[in-house]
């Protein structure tokens, strides 16, 4: 009696992929239930627990796309079926950790706090990513049929997605960059000269308001603003509001957030909950900036309360 015929690696690979996919997909659904169950019992919110391994993930399908590449370039030079194998294995992985980084992603980005357009950006690149990639693993499992001659056409297709999917996961990550950091963040270390040269062809000023730098002048200029650019704007700049509160214009630093306190209180730093909070032990957790983020240094802070204390002036 001959043995029943094993699936061959590449639809393993596929009901792997399909197995992990609807399981993910039943775990969010029954998160879904739990929240409608929990609106009487005030139930655990799903979401905001996701939402930050979305931070955690994110590097996963970016290191499986890249390890295809190395090993279609490998495989290019030395042909090799383990190699194709393994390949298409790693493609459904990268699929299906695509797909779960978005997810999260958009759970995240739920929570609010970032600038719109950049957001929007990232979320629709992102979701491109997923996509792309899930083609990109049916595609190589039609180009590439275990004991059958390549499909040339397929093969070539499948490379050309590739490269497009590559190029999508990298604008993807700029604009999660410029959510996390800044949009500045890959030119903070440039030379002066290139500094320059960005800032002339950069054109008007971010969106939200007047810069709180455009007319300022005096000691705010020389030691305030720098302090704020460097070690605040990442969170509280043009690109993100943590707390519904902006830092680099005018009328965003003297507004409350979200904790509806006024955060800059002119010649009274004691009552100015900006300064409360840069002034709380490096282990609270309401400490600014977060732990994670460089710290203010002691004559930083001090120079920020004899500033507010001196009438909190722009000019």
């Amino acid at each position: 009696m001959n043995p029943a015929p094993r699936p061959s690696p590449s639809r393993r690979s596929l009901f792997l992929f399909v197995f992990l996919f609807v399981g993910l997909l039943g775990g969010l659904a029954g998160a879904a239930d739990g929240d409608n169950a929990a609106k009487e019992a005030a139930a655990f919110d799903w979401r905001a627990f996701l939402a930050p391994f979305h931070t955690v993930t994110l590097h996963l399908p970016i290191g499986f796309i890249t390890i295809v590449v190395i090993l279609e370039i490998y495989h290019w030079l030395k042909p090799s079926e383990p190699i194709r194998r393994a390949i298409g294995l790693i493609l459904w992985i990268s699929a299906l950790s695509a797909i779960q980084v978005t997810v999260f992603g958009l759970f995240r980005a739920s929570g609010g706090g970032y600038e719109p357009v950049t957001l929007e950006n990232h979320e629709n690149w992102g979701i491109a990513v997923s996509v792309a990639t899930v083609v990109l693993a049916l595609v190589h499992a039609f180009a590439y049929r275990p004991a059958e001659a390549p499909r040339k056409a397929l093969a070539a297709g499948y490379r050309l997605m590739l490269i497009g999917d590559l190029v999508l996961l990298t604008i993807a990550g700029h604009y999660g960059g410029n959510l996390t950091h800044g949009s500045k963040y890959l030119t903070e270390g440039a030379p002066e000269w290139a500094k320059k040269w960005l800032e002339e062809h950069e054109g008007a000023a971010p969106k939200g308001g007047e810069s709180s730098g455009a007319a300022a002048g005096g000691v705010y200029a020389a030691t305030i603003q720098p302090v704020f650019e460097k070690k605040c704007h990442s969170c509280h700049g043009p690109e993100k509001q943590k707390g519904e509160y902006r830092m680099d214009t005018a009328e965003g630093l003297f507004k409350a957030g979200d904790s509806e306190i006024e955060p800059i209180v002119a010649n009274s730093p004691m009552e100015s909950y900006l300064v409360e909070l840069i002034t709380l032990p490096a282990d609270d957790d309401d400490v600014m900036p977060p732990e994670g983020k460089e710290a203010l240094t002691p004559d930083e802070t001090m120079a920020i309360i004899r500033w507010i204390w001196d009438g909190a002036k722009l000019d």
